[in-house]
């Protein structure tokens, strides 16, 4: 019983310095709890399209706040069918997705191109 009496006391003091430190480096509540707000966008490019001579992916965005986004910026990784990769691109949507919209884009992928993963590098919300 006295061991848990002082990992708790250990546990309250070190929370207690911790706390104190980050109040004289400029951190308040506000600041720790305004970190980066996640920004509400999926992406999918599922579906790869053979085209004999080369490869097609639809790269689609789905917003689903309530937010407008302007310069959507997509990272689109092709795989062979070894799981090797193909081709890394950058597609950029130059078009503003409102709230609760979607859209998408082709982009071109060598043909030996059998899967891709799509993730999203940037966007502006406003």
């Amino acid at each position: 019983m006295k061991k848990l009496l002082f990992i708790i006391t250990f546990l309250a003091l070190a929370a207690c310095v911790v706390y104190i430190a980050l109040q004289k480096n400029g951190f308040n509540n506000n600041s720790i709890l305004n970190l980066p707000k996640t920004i509400d966008l999926s992406v999918n490019c599922s579906e790869v399209h053979d085209l004999v001579v080369a490869a097609e992916v639809d790269v689609s965005v789905t917003n689903r706040s309530s937010r407008t986004h302007t310069d959507v910026t997509v990272n689109v990784t092709g795989y062979d069918k070894n799981g090797n990769i193909t081709k890394v691109k950058t597609a950029t949507f130059d078009r503003t997705l409102g709230p609760n919209s979607s859209f998408s884009k082709p982009v071109t992928l060598p043909a030996k191109t059998k899967s891709c993963k799509c993730v999203i590098e940037r966007s502006n919300p406003q």
